[in-house]
Protein backbone atom coordinates (compact mmCIF):
# COMPACT_ATOMS: atom_id res chain seq x y z
CA UNK A 1 0.00 0.00 0.00
CA UNK A 2 1.21 3.78 -1.36
CA UNK A 3 2.48 5.50 1.90
CA UNK A 4 2.35 3.30 4.65
CA UNK A 5 -0.90 3.37 4.56
CA UNK A 6 -2.87 -0.07 6.47
CA UNK A 7 -4.45 -2.18 3.94
CA UNK A 8 -6.90 -3.93 5.55
CA UNK A 9 -8.05 0.22 6.90
CA UNK A 10 -7.64 1.00 3.26
CA UNK A 11 -9.88 -1.78 2.20
CA UNK A 12 -12.55 -1.62 4.64
CA UNK A 13 -12.95 2.38 4.11
CA UNK A 14 -13.11 2.42 -0.07
CA UNK A 15 -12.42 -1.02 -0.95
CA UNK A 16 -16.40 -1.33 -1.80
CA UNK A 17 -16.08 2.07 -3.51
CA UNK A 18 -13.92 0.27 -6.91
CA UNK A 19 -14.66 1.99 -9.83
CA UNK A 20 -17.61 1.44 -12.56
CA UNK A 21 -16.82 -1.42 -15.25
CA UNK A 22 -16.43 0.11 -18.44
CA UNK A 23 -17.60 -3.14 -20.54
CA UNK A 24 -16.15 -2.21 -23.72
CA UNK A 25 -12.31 -2.29 -22.53
CA UNK A 26 -12.88 -5.68 -20.80
CA UNK A 27 -10.81 -8.87 -22.03
CA UNK A 28 -13.35 -11.85 -22.61
CA UNK A 29 -12.14 -13.65 -19.53
CA UNK A 30 -12.38 -9.83 -17.67
CA UNK A 31 -15.72 -10.14 -19.13
CA UNK A 32 -16.78 -13.80 -18.09
CA UNK A 33 -15.81 -12.97 -14.38
CA UNK A 34 -17.65 -9.52 -14.56
CA UNK A 35 -20.69 -11.25 -15.95
CA UNK A 36 -20.78 -13.65 -12.97
CA UNK A 37 -20.83 -11.37 -10.64
CA UNK A 38 -23.02 -9.51 -12.00
CA UNK A 39 -25.44 -12.05 -12.98
CA UNK A 40 -25.12 -12.74 -8.80
CA UNK A 41 -25.78 -9.16 -8.05
CA UNK A 42 -28.93 -9.62 -10.81
CA UNK A 43 -30.64 -12.66 -9.61
CA UNK A 44 -30.82 -10.83 -6.24
CA UNK A 45 -32.14 -7.92 -7.03
CA UNK A 46 -35.10 -9.87 -8.81
CA UNK A 47 -35.51 -11.34 -6.19
CA UNK A 48 -35.59 -8.26 -3.29
CA UNK A 49 -37.77 -6.15 -5.97
CA UNK A 50 -39.89 -8.70 -7.51
CA UNK A 51 -39.23 -7.45 -10.94
CA UNK A 52 -40.90 -8.60 -13.64
CA UNK A 53 -39.48 -10.65 -17.15
CA UNK A 54 -40.87 -8.12 -19.18
CA UNK A 55 -38.26 -5.05 -17.62
CA UNK A 56 -35.68 -7.98 -16.77
CA UNK A 57 -35.69 -10.88 -19.08
CA UNK A 58 -33.85 -14.38 -18.18
CA UNK A 59 -31.99 -13.55 -21.14
CA UNK A 60 -30.50 -9.96 -20.40
CA UNK A 61 -27.16 -11.08 -20.18
CA UNK A 62 -27.30 -10.90 -24.27
CA UNK A 63 -28.66 -7.50 -24.31
CA UNK A 64 -25.40 -5.36 -24.06
CA UNK A 65 -27.79 -2.22 -23.26
CA UNK A 66 -29.05 -4.04 -20.29
CA UNK A 67 -25.76 -5.34 -19.39
CA UNK A 68 -24.66 -2.15 -19.19
CA UNK A 69 -27.46 -0.74 -17.31
CA UNK A 70 -27.83 -3.09 -15.10
CA UNK A 71 -24.39 -2.64 -14.14
CA UNK A 72 -24.29 1.04 -13.52
CA UNK A 73 -27.10 0.29 -10.92
CA UNK A 74 -24.77 -2.31 -9.13
CA UNK A 75 -22.27 0.37 -8.56
CA UNK A 76 -24.82 2.95 -7.91
CA UNK A 77 -26.29 0.65 -5.15
CA UNK A 78 -22.70 -0.16 -4.13
CA UNK A 79 -21.55 3.60 -3.91
CA UNK A 80 -25.09 4.32 -1.96
CA UNK A 81 -24.53 1.92 0.19
CA UNK A 82 -20.82 2.36 1.35
CA UNK A 83 -19.84 2.97 4.73
CA UNK A 84 -19.29 6.48 3.66
CA UNK A 85 -22.59 7.18 2.06
CA UNK A 86 -25.08 10.18 3.10
CA UNK A 87 -27.91 9.10 5.23
CA UNK A 88 -30.25 10.21 2.05
CA UNK A 89 -28.19 8.08 -0.38
CA UNK A 90 -30.56 4.76 -0.40
CA UNK A 91 -32.93 6.98 -1.20
CA UNK A 92 -30.79 8.09 -4.42
CA UNK A 93 -30.73 4.62 -5.24
CA UNK A 94 -34.50 3.68 -5.20
CA UNK A 95 -34.43 6.85 -8.08
CA UNK A 96 -31.72 5.24 -9.70
CA UNK A 97 -33.38 1.53 -9.98
CA UNK A 98 -36.85 3.36 -10.98
CA UNK A 99 -34.52 5.33 -13.61
CA UNK A 100 -33.23 1.72 -14.73
CA UNK A 101 -36.00 -0.11 -14.93
CA UNK A 102 -37.77 2.54 -17.19
CA UNK A 103 -34.43 2.12 -19.50
CA UNK A 104 -34.72 -2.20 -19.04
CA UNK A 105 -38.52 -2.04 -20.09
CA UNK A 106 -37.89 0.13 -22.97
CA UNK A 107 -34.57 -2.03 -24.18
CA UNK A 108 -36.85 -5.44 -23.49
CA UNK A 109 -39.57 -3.67 -25.58
CA UNK A 110 -37.69 -3.69 -28.55
CA UNK A 111 -36.60 -7.21 -28.63
CA UNK A 112 -39.64 -8.67 -27.54
CA UNK A 113 -37.63 -11.37 -24.86
CA UNK A 114 -40.32 -13.00 -22.46
CA UNK A 115 -39.42 -15.41 -19.49
CA UNK A 116 -39.66 -18.11 -22.45
CA UNK A 117 -38.00 -17.12 -24.94
CA UNK A 118 -34.88 -14.59 -26.29
CA UNK A 119 -34.81 -12.54 -29.26
CA UNK A 120 -31.80 -10.78 -30.42
CA UNK A 121 -32.07 -7.14 -30.92
CA UNK A 122 -32.35 -5.90 -34.27
CA UNK A 123 -29.07 -4.18 -35.41
CA UNK A 124 -29.81 -0.62 -36.38
CA UNK A 125 -28.01 1.17 -39.37
CA UNK A 126 -26.91 4.82 -39.73
CA UNK A 127 -26.69 6.35 -42.72
CA UNK A 128 -23.33 6.59 -44.48
CA UNK A 129 -21.64 9.68 -44.46
CA UNK A 130 -21.48 9.77 -48.35
CA UNK A 131 -25.42 10.02 -48.32
CA UNK A 132 -25.49 12.61 -45.99
CA UNK A 133 -26.22 15.97 -47.45
CA UNK A 134 -23.56 18.43 -47.90
CA UNK A 135 -25.27 21.33 -46.27
CA UNK A 136 -26.33 19.57 -43.41
CA UNK A 137 -30.03 19.12 -44.89
CA UNK A 138 -31.92 16.42 -44.18
CA UNK A 139 -31.44 13.13 -46.62
CA UNK A 140 -34.57 12.70 -49.13
CA UNK A 141 -37.50 11.79 -47.81
CA UNK A 142 -36.93 13.56 -43.64
CA UNK A 143 -40.04 14.77 -42.41
CA UNK A 144 -40.11 17.18 -39.53
CA UNK A 145 -42.57 16.98 -36.63
CA UNK A 146 -45.39 18.94 -38.80
CA UNK A 147 -45.06 16.33 -41.44
CA UNK A 148 -43.45 18.52 -44.16
CA UNK A 149 -39.98 17.89 -45.83
CA UNK A 150 -38.49 20.83 -44.79
CA UNK A 151 -36.52 21.43 -48.33
CA UNK A 152 -40.27 22.27 -49.69
CA UNK A 153 -41.07 25.38 -47.94
CA UNK A 154 -41.49 28.24 -49.70
CA UNK A 155 -42.20 30.20 -47.06
CA UNK A 156 -41.70 31.07 -43.15
CA UNK A 157 -44.74 29.23 -40.89
CA UNK A 158 -46.74 32.07 -39.37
Amino acid sequence: MPLGIDAELYGRAFGQLDGPVHWPSLTADERAARSAELADWVTALVARFDVEPRVIPACWQRHNGMVEALSALRDHERASYADTASPTAAVDWLRALREVELRLHELASRTQCTAQAHRDTIPRSWPSPSRAMPDGAPEEGFRSERGTDPRERGHRER
